[in-house]
């Protein structure tokens, strides 16, 4: 079996646009592909998944501990030719002094070969002593492989491969050349959404055909080159969720889950019925409870609020007692409204009496630890917006206590009321499984109304 992380030296050097460049060439070439992606992102995996067809998983050395990972990794690479994990940010960059969560922990803990991403624009003999750094600052490094990005010329390549080589001892596999036409887009959040990419698979396609020409295929399968992973099982929690009819927004405002998340409800016996705020004018017939996860509701204000029907069924069903979790995007569909950059107010489905306003700063960003239900749950937070209370007394209490790791920053979040609980932090069920059945017992049992 093959497996790898692509690294990159810094956010911005290419990893994505390599990523499903290679995902891409290495299906051509037959190879059954598991996507991966390092971190909490949401953007990433979807861009994998509309790549090759696949779902995408997340890897997160944080929000996960080891025994989590290796089970999920060997989950789903099982079958696979080969596992191709995409890394996060800068191959060091992480949490702490120790980078607890970086890409290069990552390889340590999955013992995986590291091909790292160098953008060489504006370098030339330079990148030898990036690569070289990369290599040398910590032992074991993991790199096995390096692909240059933004090289002007094949030339100016093979001239760099023969030093990087030479200088490094490290198989220099390809390069991606300077061209516009298949670079992807940036938005607040980072990436712009996969199914916002009209273009996606023209670009893919001839990002393919470059890497044809560019990247040395047999190079890059002798350097990652693994041991298939060894079984690691976990004990699922006992939950039976079979009474479940868990109704799943998702659409282009409501795309951010976690594949895992998703999965392991199915596998507990929940069913799942998915369903657009988008466009749906009322929630699915046989759904009793719901999972508002994650998105972009800002940019699709306009859309939204045009489905009253739904917005104030959403709110009904609430008011009757219908249990509701959401995350991030979803507690800000649930607000009375969100407020734009320009000041333009846009009615919401009217839950919590609280709006939303848009921030041209980060309000949260990165790890925090959330406790409730008598348990400390690891999460990720990340969202350019706060929330402003308009009228008083509110009509929700405040049930997340949440704390910056190794930092004495705390704050709370969590509106619940009724049976809605909403909150901006991103969980991973396998992160904790009492987290999971606090939410579970939340969606199979009312809890006292306020």
């Amino acid at each position: 079996m093959h497996g790898f992380i692509i690294a990159g030296t810094n956010s911005g050097c290419g990893k994505t646009t390599v990523t499903i460049g290679l995902m891409a060439l290495l299906q051509s070439k037959g190879m059954q592909v598991a996507p991966f992606k390092t971190g909490p992102d949401y953007i990433d995996p979807a861009f994998h998944r509309r790549v090759t067809g696949l779902p995408s998983y997340n890897l997160d050395s944080f929000l996960l501990n080891d025994q989590s990972l290796r089970h999920l990794f060997h989950k789903h690479s099982t079958g696979s030719d080969i596992a191709v994990v995409e890394g996060v940010m800068g191959m060091y960059d992480g949490l702490g002094k120790e980078g607890s969560g970086s890409t290069w922990e990552m390889a340590q803990k999955l013992n995986l070969p590291v091909v790292l991403v160098v953008n060489c624009k504006g370098l030339y003999q330079s990148v030898i002593a990036i690569i070289k750094g990369f290599a040398e600052l910590k032992n074991p490094s993991n790199v096995r492989g390096v692909i240059l990005n933004h090289v002007s010329s094949k030339m100016q390549f093979e001239f760099l491969q023969s030093l990087i080589e030479e200088e490094t001892g490290i198989a220099c596999i390809g390069y991606l050349p300077t061209r516009e036409e298949i670079g992807l887009e940036s938005r607040h959040l980072g990436l712009i959404q996969a199914d916002e990419v009209d273009t996606l698979p023209k670009k893919v396609a001839l990002l393919r055909q470059t890497m044809e020409e560019t990247i040395d295929v047999q190079a890059l399968l002798k350097a990652t080159e693994i041991e298939q992973p060894s079984p690691s099982t976990i004990k699922l929690p006992e939950l039976d969720l079979s009474d479940l009819q868990i109704g799943v927004a998702r659409d282009k405002a409501f795309s951010f889950y976690y594949q895992d998340n998703l999965e392991l409800l199915e596998k507990l016996g929940a069913t799942l019925h998915y369903f657009s705020p988008l466009n749906d004018p009322s929630l699915p017939a046989a759904s009793n409870c719901l999972y508002l996860g994650g998105g972009y509701p800002e940019v699709f204000t306009a859309e939204l609020q045009q489905n009253t029907a739904l917005m104030q069924e959403i709110k009904q069903k609430i008011e009757s007692g219908m249990p509701i979790y959401a995350e991030c995007g979803g507690l800000m569909y649930l607000t009375d409204s969100i407020i734009s950059l320009e000041n333009e107010e846009t009615p919401m489905c009217g839950v919590f009496n609280v709006s939303v306003q848009m921030t041209t700063r980060l309000q949260r960003f990165g790890y925090a630890q959330i406790s409730y239900a008598n348990t400390i749950t690891p999460c990720h937070e990340f969202h350019r917006s706060q929330l402003v209370q308009k009228e008083s007394p509110k009509n929700y209490r405040q049930t997340y206590q949440l704390r910056k790791p190794n930092r004495s920053v705390e704050w709370e979040c969590g509106l619940q009321r009724k049976n809605c609980l909403a909150a901006y932090a991103h969980v991973h069920f396998y992160s904790n499984f009492e987290f999971l059945k606090a939410i579970c017992t939340l969606w199979k049992k009312a809890t006292t109304s306020i």
